[in-house]
């Protein structure tokens, strides 16, 4: 007596607990229809368990996203869990300005992940097309997008009272960002001592370039904070220029 082969079993068991990227799960597919109604027969068995039937829902919606959308299915978690957190934030604390700005990080948490993620190729297609192939790419964009996010929070956090010169402002921080993401790639592709340095001088331009707005934007409390200030724009300003003509001196004695 032989008994029935049992590695094709398995093999479907697995193929349905993994992600395929050549075919995601579906709200339209078979698949998910028939899982569907496997989930509404457990559902239905907790129906005296409140808190099994919210871990179970749970758990059914992170295998879902998992099956349609691979590793991205950490987004949600990450959403869900700030999204949490803020709102636990929210109800403990007793000051109206902290609520506001809790408020105000959630609403860019999540309109930031919205933008960036359905509107960055959009972005960097349009681009490629005015300025060439490869201006942007989306290893490049990352940190461009992120910065002018933390910009637009930074104005708000500490009153910035830019007026029209927002815009201009929050441009100038995109570009500004997309440089230090170009040199410090260089820096990370092509490991050397002229790469270094212009890595190096990357980030102490943006570092310069950045505490700008606080020089002429932000109203200090101490007048010696702001001498603070002026000192490492200066020193990091005057360091990326020396970090540049360092490489260039590399380069053209190499």
């Amino acid at each position: 007596m032989t008994l029935p082969a049992t590695d094709g079993f398995w093999d479907k068991v697995l193929a349905l607990l993994t992600y395929d990227a050549s075919s995601p799960l579906i709200f339209s597919s078979g698949l998910f229809l028939f899982l569907f109604a496997g989930f509404l027969l457990v559902y239905s068995a907790f129906r005296r368990a409140p808190m099994a039937r919210i871990v179970y829902v749970i758990a059914f919606s992170l295998y879902f996203y998992y099956k349609s959308s691979g590793i991205y299915f950490l987004l949600l978690v990450f959403a869900a869990a700030s999204d949490f957190l803020i709102a636990r934030g929210i109800f403990r604390t007793r000051s109206k300005s902290l609520k506001r700005w809790l408020m105000v990080l959630s609403v860019a948490v999540n309109l930031g992940m919205l933008g960036y993620f359905k509107y960055t190729n959009f972005f960097i297609d349009i681009s490629n097309q005015l300025f060439g192939q490869g201006f942007l790419q989306f290893r490049n964009i990352f940190l461009p997008v992120v910065s002018l996010a933390a910009f637009f929070f930074v104005k708000r956090l500490m009153h910035l009272h830019m007026g029209r010169l927002a815009i201009p402002a929050a441009i100038y921080c995109f570009f500004l960002s997309l440089m230090l993401s170009k040199s410090t790639q260089y820096m990370a592709l092509c490991p050397g001592l002229a790469s270094g340095w212009i890595g190096f001088g990357g980030i102490a331009f943006f570092i310069s370039d950045f505490t700008i707005i606080f020089l002429y934007f932000y109203k200090f409390r101490k007048p010696e904070n702001r001498g603070k200030i002026h000192y490492l724009n200066l020193a990091t300003y005057y360091y990326g220029i020396l970090a540049f003509d360092i490489s260039i001196l590399y380069f053209a004695a190499f």
